[in-house]
């Protein structure tokens, strides 16, 4: 019997904290928990030249050869038959079409930058894409994909990158 008051107090207590936390559109709850201890919202976006990984396995990097000097990437980019322009396209309609996802104000003219808030926890995750020209109506991509909360992911980053890259073909 205490046990179950123990946890029906726990449970009136979060529903309060979680009624009183600013939330936002884009960050969801975490924005009201970032807002008050002080947390950065966003990383911001990937200097792909300066990039560097995370010491802890929250983060996913698809990345072509001499685009990301200073990371090591886990799969490298294929070179797609399609201009900048519509590879660009093609990765934003895959990325859109996935739940709880939203495209953050653009900012590069061949790149985007998404957040994805993950199923169970809620957390928000970003997704930087960078497409880069090869050739004639050819060209490929860079993919960061990184946790803005916690020390692990579980594998989620790199499995949205793997089925972003599947569903874009």
């Amino acid at each position: 019997m205490t046990a179950l008051v123990i946890i029906s107090l726990l449970v009136a207590i979060a529903a309060i904290i979680y009624a009183l936390l600013e939330k936002h559109p884009v960050y969801g709850v975490y924005y009201g928990i970032a807002k008050r201890t002080g947390a950065r919202l966003d990383i911001g976006p990937v200097d792909w030249a300066t990039l560097t990984r995370h010491a802890t396995p929250n983060d996913a990097l698809v990345c072509p050869a001499g685009h990301c000097p200073n990371a090591r990437p886990d799969q490298e980019p294929k070179v797609y038959p399609l201009a900048p322009a519509d590879l660009l396209a093609r990765v934003k309609r895959v990325a859109l079409a996935e739940p709880d996802t939203k495209e953050l104000a653009p900012d590069r003219e061949r790149g985007a930058r998404f957040v994805q808030v993950t199923r169970l926890m809620r957390y928000p995750d970003t997704v930087d894409l960078e497409v880069i020209p090869v050739g004639e109506n050819q060209s490929t991509l860079a993919l960061y994909s990184r946790s803005l909360v916690g020390r692990k992911d579980f594998g989620v980053n790199r499995a949205r990158l793997t089925r972003w890259l599947a569903a874009v073909g």
